[in-house]
């Protein structure tokens, strides 16, 4: 990753404009910024995006070779505790290595950046941003991405024949510059409701904060949002409603000593209509703006009557195929199965329409 480190912060920075920060930089807060947002990272194989566009952000904000030196010591101490992964730790390494190879005492100040004034910024109309988000993520993102590993040196790449995280990441950078977005439209790009694993697999969505806070000149990000859920798949003999997965858009989450539950409500009738069969069948998966699937565990009669869910994994894009794959659950367990299994030929989910491929039973 220290190789990639170096070409997102070599020669003039194309980051556009930061918020003009304090003289004083908090060197501490920028740093617990980024270990928080490792900490709350869903998906850690995007962790080295978001050192890296951490790193282009205080680097960019200004720092002195006082700071280096103070964070250099602060990331010291870091190595000595409890990391969430081994992904955050490499990334704690790869900083610490580009600030010993790159900071020196002839270090040149950031370059001055034109005044905002001096620019043309393009707005967003609220009412778009979702379906320019859509079209940002799942149309020109993969076409950007595959121009940059075309043009540039498969080294600064990766390693495992899958697209790596920081490709994504840059190409993201690119297609923002180009679109010369004002602050307060990228500031719109971190609202949470535009987002729904429907539309958007998590991991872009991860990739695209990190991008934006970038270019804003912030190193803290926003509170992630689980919800909303989206309907995967129903069981072939499943005694759901019909128009399911309009009220799964309602699911909440509910805390139990057991651990997390996610509630779809129903109506009286359906759930009365659903209890009339022994055993109830209700299997299903949803996915959350996490990208956590959850399968149909229990229903719960009385007020409010639900459909009880609990989590049971992460979804996740597979690059690595000659073609773009997706692993999903399927919610109907059998010991044999015979004759033709009555699974959909496409569904949708992360922006994309999928087909069926391959089938695989777990032992």
């Amino acid at each position: 990753m220290l190789a990639s480190f170096a070409s997102l912060l070599a020669g003039p920075l194309i980051a556009g404009f930061f918020v003009k920060q304090s003289k004083e930089y908090c060197v501490e807060e920028d740093l617990e910024a980024l270990l928080v947002r490792m900490r709350l990272r869903r998906y850690p194989e995007t962790i080295p995006v978001l050192a890296s566009f951490w790193l282009k952000t205080v680097d960019s904000s200004g720092y002195e070779r006082r700071h280096w030196k103070k964070l250099n010591q602060l990331l010291k101490g870091v190595l000595g505790e409890q990391l969430p992964d081994a992904q955050s730790r490499q990334a704690i390494v790869d900083i610490q290595t580009w600030i010993q190879q790159t900071v020196s005492l002839t270090r040149q100040p950031p370059q001055s950046k034109s005044p905002q004034s001096e620019r043309i910024f393009a707005t967003l109309d609220s009412d778009l941003l979702a379906p320019y988000i859509n079209r940002l993520l799942n149309e020109w993102l993969p076409l950007e991405v595959a121009r940059l590993l075309v043009n540039e040196d498969a080294s600064t790449f990766s390693e495992d024949g899958g697209i790596p995280a920081l490709a994504i990441g840059r190409a993201l950078e690119a297609l923002l510059v180009r679109e010369h977005l004002s602050p307060r439209a990228l500031e719109m790009l971190l609202q949470p409701e535009l987002f729904s694993p429907h539309d958007v697999y998590p991991a872009d969505a991860e990739i695209l904060q990190d991008v934006v806070l970038s270019r804003l000149g912030r190193t803290w990000a926003p509170p992630h949002s689980v919800m909303p859920a989206t309907l995967l798949c129903v069981a072939s003999d499943s005694q759901l409603p019909a128009n399911y997965g309009e009220a799964v858009r309602h699911a909440f989450l509910a805390a139990q000593p057991e651990g997390e539950e996610l509630h779809v409500p129903i109506a009286p009738a359906e759930a009365l209509e659903i209890g009339k069969v022994e055993p109830v069948r209700i299997g299903s998966v949803i996915v959350t703006m996490d990208g956590r699937w959850w399968e149909a565990v229990s229903h719960q009669n009385g007020e409010p009557h639900s459909v009880v869910y609990r989590p049971m994994g992460r979804l996740r894009l597979d690059y690595a195929a000659d073609h773009l794959r997706l692993r999903v659950p399927w919610p109907e367990t059998r010991l044999n199965w015979s004759g033709s299994i009555p699974l959909p030929d496409t569904f949708e989910i992360f922006g994309r329409e999928w087909h069926l491929s391959q089938w695989e039973q777990d032992a």
